[in-house]
């Protein structure tokens, strides 16, 4: 790392950054009253800390505090690293520890604070890791931010840690609207004026991570990477834009690089595989799905294979039943953060699984299989033995998704299974023949579906229940109403590629032959790397001629 050119004023002891961070990491611009020594050390934490390198940053700021045992703001950032925000996940012991080694109480740590400024981040940081639960600490620390911003509205570190708090403080779903537009329209300031703010870009990229906003963060999107290189999760971070908009090739590459990014990070830190940044990995393997990509999707889940090996996870399967919600950068989710234990690991292997069965409609791959880890395996397990003409497994299915739907699961949890359920009953239904009553159980899993959040990231569940009743509607024969269906799967969940190819097949069968064309050619353009030799790539190609 280059060291940070620094400027000392005689007269107060303040010290401020004059040029740049390391050019790995983007630009930090932390004013503060730490010694010359300590300035390299301390700017590289706070670089760190916007891009989510929790156990680097740490490293530079417990660094900072020896080169100038007496400055405050050293021990504000390390205790602040052991809070991630985003990832629902705080370790509240290590952080009150570092705070402790500045002194014994609130007011004996905050009066070392040298200036009024950062007398104000220590106070707020207080207010994190101080009395109540975690939400109640989340709000008081945003409310204790809000006054440092408002009290310094020109300065950048100000103004992005009051967006990332007020990111924390979020309720689910639309209702987070308001603030989300709120703190990206701060990080939209401070980016306008500091391009290179990994900040900056990073939490305009969080605060659009909605459907509704998604297109917002584009510009961020394809400025966060080039800003802050080193990062592997800045370099995963502009995927939540482009996947939510369907630009899947260049999902595909922010999460390649940093899954790569990640494998070179735990090599650099001596850190078993285990330490990779699996999450990436999730996000990579249902891109390939969309790409067509599945020999490359095998391998995401032979990666996994590897870790769980590692990770000495104990043999068989436990037949869990969780959904892919603990954590991550909203609902819907399975993974926190860098590195995953055995349990997280296994439940993303099921996962992956299962976007690889739904995704290539290889339900073969499934015949015989009679457990499951996570109920997205369940449903892959389902749909696969609904096809393979397994009744009696579509009966254990939909038993198991009626336990997991029960009033006394977690909501998350419950939500998804409900759909799930309905929709297994669904094409239960339909393969015997009763399609009106299937129809009627497609119209509760479309509602169940509408009721909770649009996904951030990877569909969930993982056969939305739009696209499915666009499927049947097909498959009767009823291809002007699939349609619509498909076009309503592509709203909630932009470029789909099997949705894409079910509304080829929709125009072709209702006869509209120009929309048909032109819909197998967005296909392809979204296959374009796709495995040679595939059905569908046969099936669009003779359409287009």
């Amino acid at each position: 790392m280059r060291p940070f050119l620094v400027l000392a004023l005689a007269c107060t002891a303040l010290v401020t950054p004059l040029a740049q961070s390391s050019a790995q990491l983007g630009r930090a611009t932390f004013v503060n009253s730490g010694s010359p020594a300590a300035q390299a050390d301390f700017q590289r934490g706070v670089a760190w800390l916007h891009s989510f390198g929790y156990e680097d940053a740490i490293d530079a700021f417990r660094a900072a505090q020896k080169a100038d045992p007496g400055f405050a703001m050293a021990y504000w950032g390390e205790a602040l690293s052991f809070s991630q925000p985003l990832w629902f996940y705080e370790e509240l012991p290590q952080a009150r520890a570092a705070l402790a080694k500045l002194g014994p109480t609130t007011d004996a740590r905050v009066t070392k604070a040298r200036t009024p400024r950062e007398q104000g981040f220590l106070r707020a940081v207080e207010a994190l890791y101080g009395p109540g639960d975690k939400p109640a600490r989340a709000a008081a620390y945003a409310a204790a931010m809000a006054k440092v911003a408002a009290g310094n509205p020109a300065d950048d570190e100000a103004q992005t840690f009051y967006a990332l708090a007020l990111l924390a403080t979020m309720p689910r779903g639309d209702a987070s609207l308001p603030l989300r537009r709120q703190a990206g329209a701060i990080a939209e300031r401070v980016f306008a004026r500091s391009p290179n703010h990994p900040g900056a870009a990073h939490y305009i990229l969080h605060a659009y991570d909605h459907g509704q906003l998604a297109a917002r963060g584009l510009p961020a999107a394809r400025a966060y990477a080039r800003i802050a290189p080193a990062a592997s999760h800045a370099l995963h971070m502009p995927a939540h834009a482009f996947l939510q908009v369907g630009l899947w090739d260049e999902a595909a590459a922010s999460d390649q690089e940093s899954w790569n990014a990640s494998i070179a990070w735990a090599k650099r830190r001596g850190l078993p595989i285990t330490s990779r940044d699996f999450h990436s990995l999730s996000w990579l393997q249902y891109e390939w799905t969309q790409q067509g990509r599945f020999s490359k999707t095998k391998e995401a889940i032979a990666f996994v294979d590897e870790a769980l090996k590692v990770s000495a996870a104990s043999p068989g399967t436990t037949a869990l039943l969780s959904p892919q919600h603990a954590g991550g950068h909203g609902y819907g989710e399975s993974d926190i953060g860098r590195g995953s234990g055995p349990a997280a690991l296994r439940n993303d292997r099921a996962s992956m699984r299962a976007r690889y069965i739904i995704e290539s409609s290889r339900w073969g791959e499934m015949k015989g299989q009679t457990s499951f880890e996570n109920i997205d395996e369940l449903l892959a397990l389902g749909l696969s033995a609904v096809n393979l003409g397994d009744a009696a497994r579509v009966a254990a299915v939909i038993e198991q998704l009626r336990t997991a739907s029960a009033p006394t699961q977690p909501a998350e949890l419950r939500e998804q299974a409900e759909v799930m359920l309905r929709e297994m009953e669904a094409v239960d239904l339909f393969a015997q023949g009763r399609r009106i009553e299937a129809f009627a159980m497609m119209d509760r899993a479309v509602a169940l579906q509408n009721r909770m959040p649009r996904p951030i990231g990877r569909p969930f569940p993982a056969k939305g229940a739009d696209e499915l009743y666009g499927d049947l509607l097909l498959q009767a024969g009823r291809a002007k109403e699939a349609v619509l269906w498909y076009d309503r799967t592509l709203a909630r969940t932009p470029n789909r590629s099997k949705a894409v190819l079910g509304l080829a097949r929709a125009y072709r069968n209702s006869g509209n032959a120009a929309a048909a064309r032109a819909t197998y050619q967005r296909f392809l353009a979204n296959w374009k790397l796709a495995d040679p030799g595939l059905p569908e790539l046969a099936e669009a190609r003779a359409a287009v001629k």
